[in-house]
């Protein structure tokens, strides 16, 4: 897990009681491989730490049988919603981002976490011709099997599943 000191006061949304030394993911054999199950991340909610994250993501998923088409549409839904948190949730400039990901079966589920301000209530799930802004939550409701995004003002979680193909072949 990526782990960044926070400044003194930075609220990173973790339990003081959690595992500091990283993920501690299940693992599993398969094809003779060890597979890690479960992937997380988390850093400060800038432009270019969410693509670090989006590169650490693509590097997790080459440990599945994913066909290229998977592997696009989870890393472009994934990394809409990581921009979301670097320009949106935290006004002020610090928080962070926590990026989980999970293969169970046939489905692999991604999860972008902030404790930042939220989505606003009246801003419309459907992009405008003149806003700047609500094309990518429409892009990641296109791209996934299945999404939903839980927000207040202390928060938002955005959670993507997939079943791709090669997942539901290999059984």
């Amino acid at each position: 897990m990526y782990r960044h000191t926070p400044e003194t006061g930075v609220d990173t949304g973790e339990s003081p009681d959690a595992d500091q030394a990283g993920t501690t993911a299940p693992e599993r054999i398969a094809a003779g491989a060890v597979v890690a199950s479960t992937f997380e991340e988390l850093a400060p909610a800038l432009p270019n730490e969410m693509a670090g994250l989006r590169r650490k993501l693509l590097h997790w998923l080459e440990s599945f049988p994913l066909d290229p088409d998977s592997k696009h549409d989870i890393t472009l839904a994934t990394y809409e919603a990581l921009a979301n948190v670097a320009a949106h949730a935290y006004p002020d400039g610090h928080g962070w981002a926590r990026l989980q990901g999970r293969r169970e079966g046939d489905a692999l589920t991604v999860t972008v976490t902030d404790i930042g301000c939220g989505i606003p209530a009246t801003r419309p799930r459907e992009a405008g011709l003149r806003t700047s802004g609500g094309r990518g939550l429409v892009l990641i409701d296109q791209v996934t099997d299945q999404s939903d995004i839980a927000t207040s003002e202390t928060g938002t979680t955005v959670r993507m599943t997939w079943r791709p193909p090669a997942l539901r072949d290999a059984g």
